[in-house]
């Protein structure tokens, strides 16, 4: 005996509300013959007759109503779930989560969330901030969809590939010296106050081998963890840092100048995914979001030296 399909199905649930082959056709857009047909497909393969014909109408069985009360929630159940592939298409709908380094958790990748949020409110995003070195712990124990770390994995249960580079820029006061510069040359930062990120910071060797490329005095004052807590202590008026431009994302008050560096230094992000798993539709696009505003604070070519970029040690 041959199954039904959903076609069959729909046509019946159609006569069945409209008790005519003729407004069933009209409610389903399609001919009557065609109607007919598969209606007669669909009793095929229930096995019995589900209407009484006469009178230009059709009268349905005792059959045919016990059938009705299940046909219809599956035919429901149908258009939920068409509604819902549309919403995800559609990117109204969906999960997805991730964890990155605090530089990006900070801001950026708040920032895109909030502008994916505007746009569809039903979406649920997970933000999770780990220093570069436990990201690669976070994805193995399958705590985010994707990560961007500073630091390529090692793991065999992962996947890294290059994701952007993130620019070092010099952060000075407002009313610095420097402020009125279109660019820095780490020459000119020579015996200056820095506020320094940590010595444990990916970013602490590359500063510190670009002062001595050019032969300047790097004269820490203070060392702090976050790119942030050094903006806080130079908007206050002390000293100047050298910070990654994702924290010019963060500035809001006008204290801050950041300006790039002549030496153009940078740091290359990793994005990290479990191995052989493709994203999600919505994770690409999050993704998007965050590469385009990661672009938007680096510094143009056109200003950049020609000297190859100094890169962290991995």
């Amino acid at each position: 005996m041959p199954q039904p399909n959903m076609r069959q199905l729909s046509a019946f649930n159609a006569v069945m509300k409209a008790g005519s082959v003729t407004e069933a056709a009209e409610r389903l857009f399609v001919t009557q013959p065609a109607v007919t047909k598969l209606l007669k497909g669909f009793e095929e393969a229930c096995g019995f007759s589900l209407f009484h014909r006469g009178q230009g109408r059709l009268k349905p069985t005792v059959e045919a109503r016990q059938l009705f009360a299940e046909t219809e929630t599956i035919e429901a159940g149908l258009m939920r779930i068409t509604r819902l592939a549309e919403s995800i298409r559609n990117l109204e709908r969906g999960e997805v989560s991730a964890v990155t380094f605090p530089g990006l958790g900070m801001h950026i990748a708040p920032q895109a969330a909030a502008s994916l949020l505007k746009r569809s409110p039903e979406l649920r995003l997970q933000l999770f901030t780990r220093t570069s070195r436990s990201i690669e712990d976070s994805m193995v124990t399958g705590k985010a969809d994707f990560g961007i770390s500073l630091l390529p994995a090692t793991s065999p249960a992962l996947d890294t590939r290059e994701f952007e580079a993130i620019e070092l820029v010099c952060v000075v006061p407002a009313d610095h010296r420097l402020s009125r510069a279109a660019m820095i040359d780490i020459k000119e930062l020579d015996g200056e106050q820095l506020v320094a990120l940590g010595r444990e910071d990916l970013s602490f060797p590359i500063i510190e081998a670009a002062f001595q490329g050019a032969g300047a005095r790097m004269r820490p004052v203070a060392e702090v963890q976050m790119a942030d807590a050094a903006c806080a202590i130079v908007a206050e008026g002390y000293g100047v840092s050298i910070v990654p431009s994702l924290a010019s994302a963060g500035a809001r008050d006008g204290r801050l100048a950041f300006r790039p560096l002549r030496q153009h230094i940078r740091m290359t992000s990793w994005l990290v995914t479990p191995k052989g798993e493709k994203l999600s539709m919505l994770a690409n696009i999050f993704l998007d979001e965050i590469r385009t505003r990661i672009r938007r604070l680096q510094v143009p070519q056109s200003l950049a030296n020609k000297p190859a970029p100094v890169r962290p040690m991995n």
